[in-house]
């Protein structure tokens, strides 16, 4: 609902709270009607949202950015305390309020029925307005003709997720003892692949990423594990990948754009574990993205500050990692000038997912998954 229909709905003493916040010392009317009409041109202007967006905190410029974003149509109690703590970033502070400052500027309304009293929403066009606000100071960085360079690897990926299936119909695949399927053999189904990857040395750790992240470069790794995880293939008891003829069938008559949104849902849940904050920095890289060939360091200053170090991974590898990934995934084409400077853009496919996926409702995948235990 937008913001004129949940003022009518919303109790007094919340019409009387907004009034406070935004009328300071005016005389508050006790007519539920009044208050209303003198609210409106305050929470329906875009003005106002600027001023709002420019004066807030760090911190709760990050609780606003994980409200709006999120396009969850309620939020429990729960769920916004989690925002909270999210926006903190481990600095100080009491997720609660922010929650009560959030209600109090008229950005969340509890709900009025039986079934949502115990939830809070959004309006619809001040979740609008406000992600138009936060955008607003980028728009002027948008290169209008593409770079000198750039990589597009639409759609590539399911091909060759489709190359490896095949290649486990035709050849006898077995994994040497450490798990990994031996280099000749890798190797040369790699060379089938339309995009090639370097096989890794064995040296410095790897792990977080994935199941068979340790063992394979970063995309064939990805599709290793999600054509294993839906059963396309099994490993058996003597190292050899067994594929699954009923699947590998079906697969043949499935719509490969839904195999490319069921990856793309999937990568986001293994790589929500290294990176919980992932939901948002997906939703900052895509709206930016979504602007035009958009400068790459200037969304690596916009997301850093919701990535943290994991293990071996520093801010600055963690974001060359995802950008490389939603390359690879064919929802980003990054290119470079002569200088240099990197952009990036979405293609017609990151347009398409980012439009439809709510990284939010993605959950981190059972971490039995991740050990070989299925």
């Amino acid at each position: 609902m937008r913001i004129a229909e949940w003022l009518t709905y919303t109790s007094i003493e919340q019409l009387r709270q907004l009034h406070r916040t935004y009328h300071e010392n005016e005389m508050i009317t006790h007519s539920k009607y009044d208050l209303i009409r003198s609210l409106l041109p305050k929470l329906g202007n875009k003005r106002n949202y600027q001023k709002q967006v420019e004066e807030l905190t760090d911190i709760e410029s990050r609780f606003l950015q994980l409200l709006v974003f999120d396009t969850s149509p309620a939020y429990t109690m729960e769920e916004l305390l989690a925002k909270g703590r999210a926006a903190l970033c481990q600095e100080e502070g009491e997720p609660r309020k922010l929650m009560a400052q959030a209600i109090g500027r008229g950005w969340l309304f509890q709900g009025y029925s039986h079934h949502t009293q115990y939830l809070y929403h959004v309006p619809t066009d001040t979740r609008k307005q406000m992600i138009n606000c936060l955008l607003e100071p980028f728009r002027d960085e948008v290169m209008i003709r593409p770079p000198r360079y750039y990589r597009d690897e639409e759609k590539q990926i399911t091909r060759d997720l489709w190359n490896f299936l095949v290649y486990l119909n035709k050849q006898i695949v077995r994994t040497a003892e450490g798990g990994g399927i031996y280099r000749n053999q890798l190797r040369q189904m790699m060379d089938t692949f339309s995009v090639s990857e370097e096989l890794l040395s064995g040296k410095g750790p790897r792990f977080g990423f994935g199941r068979s992240y340790h063992l394979y470069p970063d995309r064939f790794s990805l599709i290793y594990d999600f054509t294993f995880y839906e059963n396309y293939f099994t490993e058996d008891s003597d190292g050899y990948l067994r594929l699954v003829e009923r699947n590998f069938g079906n697969i043949s008559d499935t719509d490969m754009e839904l195999i490319m949104f069921k990856l793309y849902r999937f990568w986001i849940r293994l790589y929500r574990r290294p990176i919980p904050n992932l939901p948002i920095i997906l939703k900052w890289i895509g709206s930016l993205a979504h602007l035009g060939w958009f400068p790459v360091l200037t969304v690596k200053k916009v997301v850093s500050p919701w990535l943290s170090p994991f293990y071996y991974e520093t801010v600055d590898s963690l974001f060359t990692r995802l950008l490389k990934m939603l390359g690879h995934l064919g929802v980003l084409r990054i290119g470079e000038e002569s200088t240099g400077e990197q952009f990036l853009t979405l293609t017609p496919t990151g347009v398409k997912i980012f439009s439809d996926v709510s990284a939010f409702q993605e959950k981190v995948i059972d971490m039995a998954f991740i050990n070989g235990r299925d």
